[in-house]
C-alpha cells in the first residue's frame, strides 16, 4: 500500500510522535511511505501563531532528526513556501459568517481558520475585528495556495491512503477535505489518554475524529466486541462516573468540581416543585469544533434555546442554570447574556465561580438538560431523565433524549420523562477508558511528561538532540519561548485583550 502522511510540525506532542510511530509501522508491513511536512509553506500554525522564524527554523532541524532517526526507507517531502503558487483572490470579507463561507476546491478554509481562532483566543465576539482579519485574511490566501499544491501533489503520488493527526484546525485539515475530494482513503490518528496515564494511539479510518457517527459506530463495535464479560465491562466504565463524581481526575485536564461544597444546593431550593437543572457547555469551544457540529441544532445560541425552554414551560416547573466553571472570568456575550436570564421568575442562574454542588443540584433535580457536556451522560448513569440539545460524541448510544424538534423538547420539559436504561452511558465510557482493544501497540514510547516551571516544558522519547533531552529543551526555549521575543513574525495573531 501507498501511504502519504502528513505534520504540520515537528515540535507538536503527542501529534508528531503517533505519526512517527505510525509510519515505523506502516514501513514495517511493507507500506511505501511519503511524509509531508511544513517547511514554511505556511505562515502559521497552532505552535507557532505568529510564524516565528525562530520557531519555524528549529521546527525544520527537529525534521531532519526525524529523518535521521525514523527516515530508513521514507521517502520526506519537505513542503515549502517557495513551492506554492500564488494566486490574488480579492477576498471580501466584514464578519465571521463571511470567513465562515470561504471554501474553496471542496476544502473548508474559513471554518477551519475560525476553528483555531476561537480554540485559542476563546474570543467569539470578534472584538479585535481588524487584528484579526489582519492575521486571517493573508493566512486564508496561503491556505487556498496550499490547497492547489495538495490537489497536484497527490495527483501526482496516487497514494492508497492519506493520513495526519486530527484534523481539526486548518494547518492539515485541507488533506481531509481533498482526500474525499478525489476518492482516497483517509485515516486520523489521535492520542487518547494522557496527563495522568500514558498517551496510547487510535485510528479513525475514513472521518475524523470528530465525526459523531463515526464515533457513535466505533462506542457500539467495541461494546459489542470486547472480549470482557458484561460484568467486567459494566465494572470499568461505572469508574468513569464514580471518579468524576468524586472529583478524581479520568482523562481530562482539570476536576472542575474541586472548588464546589459537597451537597450544597442553591439558596432557596424547593424539592416541592418540579425542578430541571441547565447544564450549559462553553459556546467558544462548541464553536471550535466547526461547523459539522452545528447541523440540525434548533437553536441558534444556549441563550436562545434556556429562553424558549422558560417561556415554554408549564406553571410550577424551575430551572436552575448551572454555567460551567470553565467561563469563570470569560466575558464574551454568549456567557454574559446568560446572567440576563434572570429577568424570567421561573430560573435561578448559578455563576461558575459558585461553591454549589453540581452533583447535588442533578440529584436533587427532576430532569437535567444538557447541550453537549459530559453531565449529560452522567446524569442518565445517575438515574436522571437527561435531555440532549445540540450535539454530542455520546448522543448515539441512546443515553440522553436527543430533541429533534422545539415540540419535542417543550413536551420532554412539560410531561412524564422515565430516565433511559444506564447501557447507553455505559458504553459511552467503556470506550473512552479503553486503552487496550480500540488502540493500537506501539513501537516507541509515544507518551509525554510534562513539567510545569514559568514556562510549560514537555520531554518525549523523540524530542532529543544527541540523545539529550536536556539539549532538546534548551534549544526549544531558546528557539520558541525567547526566540520569538527578537525574530521575525510572518504574521501577528490577535491576542484579545482580558
Amino acid at each position: 500500500m501507498k501511504k502519504f502522511y502528513y505534520s504540520s510540525c515537528s515540535l507538536a506532542a503527542p501529534h508528531v510522535g503517533i505519526i512517527l510511530d505510525d509510519i515505523v509501522t506502516s514501513r514495517k508491513e511493507g507500506d511505501t511511505v511519503y511524509f509531508g511536512y511544513c517547511h514554511c509553506a505556511l505562515a502559521s500554525c497552532f505552535m507557532n501563531l505568529s510564524g516565528h522564524v525562530s520557531t519555524c527554523n528549529f521546527c525544520h532541524y527537529m525534521y531532519r532528526q526525524y529523518q535521521k532517526k525514523y527516515g530508513e526507507g521514507v521517502h520526506f517531502m519537505p513542503i515549502k513556501e517557495k513551492d506554492l503558487k500564488h494566486q490574488d483572490r480579492h477576498l471580501d470579507l466584514h464578519n465571521s459568517e463571511d470567513i465562515k463561507a470561504v471554501k474553496y476546491r471542496q476544502v473548508e478554509v474559513g471554518s477551519s481558520v475560525l476553528s483555531m481562532y476561537y480554540d485559542i483566543s476563546r474570543d467569539l465576539d470578534m472584538a479585535n475585528w481588524e487584528g484579526f482579519i489582519g492575521w486571517a485574511l493573508p493566512l486564508i490566501e496561503n491556505l487556498c495556495d496550499f490547497v492547489d499544491y495538495v490537489y497536484q501533489l497527490l495527483e501526482e503520488l496516487k497514494p492508497d491512503q492519506v493520513l495526519i493527526y486530527n484534523g481539526r484546525l486548518f494547518e492539515n485539515r485541507l488533506f481531509y477535505d481533498i482526500a474525499k475530494s478525489m476518492g482516497i482513503e483517509f485515516v486520523s490518528l489521535e492520542g487518547v489518554g494522557g496527563h495522568i496515564e500514558p498517551y496510547k494511539k487510535i485510528r479513525f479510518v475514513g472521518e475524523w475524529p470528530l465525526n459523531i457517527e463515526l464515533y457513535g459506530r466505533m462506542v457500539e463495535d467495541l461494546w459489542k466486541q470486547s472480549p470482557q464479560t458484561l460484568e467486567e465491562k459494566t465494572r470499568q466504565a461505572s469508574t468513569f462516573y464514580e471518579k468524576r463524581r468524586n472529583g478524581i481526575l479520568v482523562f481530562d485536564t482539570r476536576v472542575y468540581t474541586k472548588d464546589q461544597q459537597k451537597d450544597l444546593l442553591p439558596e432557596g431550593f424547593d424539592s416541592k416543585v418540579t425542578n430541571i437543572a441547565i447544564y450549559n457547555s462553553s459556546q467558544d469551544e462548541i464553536a471550535a469544533l466547526g461547523d459539522e457540529w452545528q447541523k440540525g441544532n434548533l437553536f441558534t445560541s444556549q441563550y436562545e434555546a434556556i429562553e424558549f425552554m422558560l417561556q415554554h414551560a408549564d406553571p410550577g416547573i424551575h430551572f436552575y442554570l448551572r454555567i460551567h466553571p470553565n467561563l469563570k472570568g470569560v466575558t464574551h456575550k454568549a456567557h454574559m447574556e446568560l446572567y440576563d436570564l434572570q429577568k424570567y421568575p421561573n430560573i435561578t442562574v448559578i455563576p461558575p465561580e459558585s461553591k454549589v454542588s453540581s452533583y447535588a443540584l442533578m440529584d436533587a433535580c427532576n430532569k437535567v438538560v444538557t447541550f453537549g457536556s459530559s453531565t449529560g451522560v452522567e446524569a442518565s448513569y445517575w438515574g436522571k431523565p437527561s435531555i440532549l440539545v445540540g450535539r454530542s460524541f455520546y448522543e448515539m448510544t441512546g443515553a440522553c433524549y436527543h430533541m429533534k424538534s422545539k415540540e419535542e423538547l417543550i413536551s420532554a420539559i412539560n410531561g412524564d420523562l422515565p430516565a433511559k436504561d444506564r447501557l447507553g452511558a455505559l458504553k459511552y465510557a467503556y470506550f473512552v477508558l479503553d486503552r487496550q482493544y480500540s488502540v493500537d501497540e506501539s513501537n516507541f514510547d509515544i507518551d509525554v511528561k510534562y513539567r510545569h516551571m514559568r514556562w510549560d516544558f514537555f520531554s518525549t522519547s523523540y524530542f532529543k538532540i544527541l540523545g539529550s533531552d536536556f539539549l532538546f529543551q534548551l534549544c526549544y526555549f531558546c528557539c520558541c519561548i525567547l526566540g520569538p521575543k527578537f525574530s521575525k513574525a510572518r504574521l501577528k495573531f490577535p491576542w484579545p485583550k482580558r
